[in-house]
């Protein structure tokens, strides 16, 4: 009788308390690096539209590393390097850009920290989401080397008077940022090939506080700021090793 007992009462609570069996599993760890390629987009006085400046892009390269605070948020550090540049040349209408004629280039070199937002977190176990969206913003610097360009500047056609040709005296005694902060923010998609590794596709939008990244400020619109953003396609390694998950009691 007591036997029968014990056994039902071991039977019960086998049945409540169901203990899930020993696997090998992927263990992420919290550091996870990555290489990108893709093109940065000048947007400011010279841009012709609200896509910025598009006739002529150059290549961008980065590399970034980050830690995982949880499995939804990560502390990100990126390093793009690239060129911005336009060219009022390059447009057929209006003509009064053609007959302006401004025109720039300038490297950056972007130094960011950025937080991350995995919207859907980050998953390991068998079945797992493999594309999921995040966003992400931060701060960071941009080292810049400037060359503006006005020696093709109709004065014929602006006369003495006109803003472009009272606001080009002003900007060409001003001297150019070689330093400027920016803020990064971004979306992007992560498409997960492993365990460890991604495909990530972001686009990343600069906010900035200066107006002469172009070169130009009161000869051409001293109300805006100029800006820049990036499309970018990258790989990342995440490290972390197969092991052997703890058996879980669940109810």
């Amino acid at each position: 009788m007591h036997s029968i007992c014990r056994f039902s009462i071991v039977s019960l609570l086998l049945i409540i308390y169901h203990p899930e069996t020993s696997s090998a599993q992927f263990i992420p760890g919290k550091f996870e690096f990555g290489m990108y390629g893709g093109t940065l987009i000048y947007q400011g006085d010279l841009s012709e539209s609200l896509l910025g400046y598009t006739h002529s892009l150059k290549p961008a390269i980065g590399v970034f590393a980050s830690e995982s605070l949880d499995d939804y948020f990560s502390v990100r550090a990126n390093i793009t390097r690239g060129e911005i540049s336009a060219d009022e040349s390059t447009y057929s209408s209006p003509a009064w850009r053609r007959e302006r004629n401004f025109k720039f280039s300038s490297s950056v070199t972007e130094f960011s920290a950025q937080l991350v937002w995995d919207l859907f977190g980050k998953t390991y176990s068998p079945g797992f989401r493999r594309l999921s969206p995040y966003f992400f913003a931060g701060a960071g610097l941009t080292i810049l080397n400037i060359k503006r360009d006005w020696s093709a500047f109709n004065r014929s056609y602006f006369n003495s008077k006109s803003s472009a040709s009272i606001g080009l005296g002003v900007d060409s005694l001003h001297r150019l940022p070689g330093v400027v902060p920016v803020i990064p923010i971004g979306a992007g998609l992560r498409y997960l090939v492993s365990s460890h590794i991604y495909i990530n596709a972001e686009a990343t939008y600069r906010l900035t506080a200066s107006d002469y990244i172009d070169g130009f400020k009161y000869s051409a619109d001293p109300s805006k700021n100029d800006h820049y953003y990036g499309v970018t396609l990258g790989i990342s390694y995440r490290i972390g090793r197969n092991g052997t998950s703890c058996p879980k009691v669940t109810l």
